[in-house]
């Protein structure tokens, strides 16, 4: 069984027409998936119909074979972490708080801290800042990091929900390039199911399985990245002339109008 499945899904603001039309896709575990598409192909829209902030308009989410808008919010918040581009710097928590707030969907009533399941909490937090390198900043104030400490601390966060899916919404914007290489590099060793929206092509083709290319709402190509990611298909959906250098041990990409 796929740990995710959408069929027959359609999503457009009320009182509009869709700007996702009739998506069909199944996600098996452990896969790392890669969206990409121009700006307006609707990536964004499609991750917030995984992460259960836009209920489809028509057709189904499926987590795990469950329509994920028949199960309790805290229920699905514990299978489906999203990480997001916008991150609030404000907030006055420290890293292992940022971290801590993973727990939450978790969390049944008041005093946890003392409890057994406080006691796991904690646990699985450490973990979870110790696999993103994060535990001589786990006192660090979040809004004195840098942006790459930034974006592994908000992945530490997701990874403390233990969810079944990871979904990141452009994970490598305001990186520079050995963060972003860093950064993609720890979500493939993850081994859990990832899912997130990439501009860069190259990096997409390097860090997923499978790629996903929407253009106007619909699935143009999905597929291993050098059968997706083809000159045709690339040409169609940035509306560029498309060359594909498939010589060397990543494909590199060059666009011309």
């Amino acid at each position: 069984m796929s740990v995710l499945d959408l069929r027959g899904v359609f999503w457009g603001p009320p009182g509009r027409g869709p700007i996702l039309h009739d998506l069909n896709l199944a996600v098996p575990q452990g896969q790392v998936l890669a969206i990409c598409g121009a700006n307006g192909a609707g990536k964004s829209s499609l991750l917030r119909l995984i992460y259960r902030y836009h209920p489809p308009s028509r057709g189904t989410v499926l987590l795990q074979g469950r329509d994920l808008w028949l199960m309790p919010a805290p229920e699905a918040a514990r299978q489906v972490a999203a990480v997001l581009q916008e991150q609030p710097s404000d907030l006055g928590l420290t890293v292992r708080q940022i971290v801590a707030l993973g727990r939450l969907p978790h969390r049944q009533g008041w005093g946890a801290g003392l409890s057994a399941q406080g006691r796991r909490d904690a646990a699985i937090c450490e973990a979870a800042l110790a696999r993103m390198d994060l535990c001589d900043l786990a006192h660090r104030p979040f809004g004195t990091l840098s942006g790459g400490e930034r974006q592994r601390t908000v992945v530490a966060r997701a990874l403390a929900q233990e969810p079944k899916i990871i979904v990141l919404d452009e994970p490598t914007n305001h990186l520079d390039i050995r963060h972003q290489l860093e950064l993609l590099a720890l979500l493939r060793a993850l081994g859990q199911t990832v899912i997130a929206t990439l501009h860069d092509l190259t990096l997409a083709a390097d860090f997923a399985d499978r790629v996903i290319l929407l253009h106007e709402g619909r699935i143009l190509a999905d597929g291993p990245p050098l059968t997706a990611l083809t000159e045709t298909n690339l040409a169609r959906a940035f509306q560029v002339r498309a060359k594909v250098d498939a010589s060397g041990a990543r494909p590199r990409f060059a666009f011309h109008l």
